[in-house]
């Protein structure tokens, strides 16, 4: 004699465990689940993305647009010195005519030619012209710090000496700004500019922007910059 079974008495599979449903609603669930990691991991790629487009516009393009701008200020460095030397014959010819005049422009040539493409690789004027630029800022508008320099073996270009070297500087976004500025200004030829910097590019940089603190400011930027210094 068969035994009633009552329906109500039958397991009732658990709807989150998909191994207790039948092939097809495992395969249903299987899919939506999929469906869904996909959807989650999609929306993670976004952001990442979005993220990563904002670090690049506020932190590697200026210093991209200054890295492919560096060839020019090179080639204008070089030319300068090219026609200052054509120059340096007929300066002597004339200075004997008008020789207080001609030696104050000679000497002031060969200053500026000197300041921002010296015949030695002087790592000691590299290094008191980082100190110095660090000092006036730091009094201006703290904080500007760097701990050391190190410098890397010299290399020869073609009419040229490649000096690399690297800091690290821990300073607020508003001079991590001038510091590029400092760059971008250096190997300025003009007689009448004041500012006559030695000839400088950054090879590498490497920064981790600090953020605010509860109340709003800015806790700057550290940054690893590896830079060369030339000479002829």
């Amino acid at each position: 004699m068969a035994l009633a079974t009552n329906p109500s008495l039958a397991p009732v599979a658990s709807k989150t465990n998909i191994f207790s449903l039948p092939l097809k609603a495992k395969q249903e669930a299987t899919a939506a689940l999929k469906k869904r990691n996909t959807r989650i991991a999609g929306l993670k790629l976004g952001v990442a993305a979005v993220l990563l487009a904002v670090y690049s516009v506020m932190f590697l393009y200026p210093q991209m647009r200054e890295y492919l701008d560096f060839g020019n200020k090179l080639q204008t460095a070089q030319t300068a010195i090219e026609q200052y030397k054509a120059n340096l014959d007929d300066l002597q010819k004339k200075r004997d005519l008008h020789k207080s005049a001609y030696d104050e422009q000679f000497k002031e040539e060969q200053r500026v030619i000197n300041s921002v493409f010296p015949e030695e690789t002087g790592k000691l004027g590299v290094i008191r012209l980082m100190e110095n630029f660090a000092t006036n800022l730091n009094t201006s508008f703290p904080p500007f710090e760097f701990n050391s320099i190190t410098f890397q073996s010299e290399t020869k270009g073609s009419g040229y000496t490649i000096l690399p070297f690297q800091t690290s500087i821990r300073t607020s976004r508003a001079n991590f700004d001038r510091f590029l500025e400092l760059v971008k200004r250096s190997g300025n030829v003009d007689p009448k500019s004041p500012d006559h910097i030695r000839l400088m590019d950054i090879s590498n940089i490497s920064l981790r922007y600090l953020g605010l603190d509860a109340e709003g400011k800015d806790l700057g930027v550290d940054f690893n910059v590896q830079m060369n210094a030339y000479s002829r």
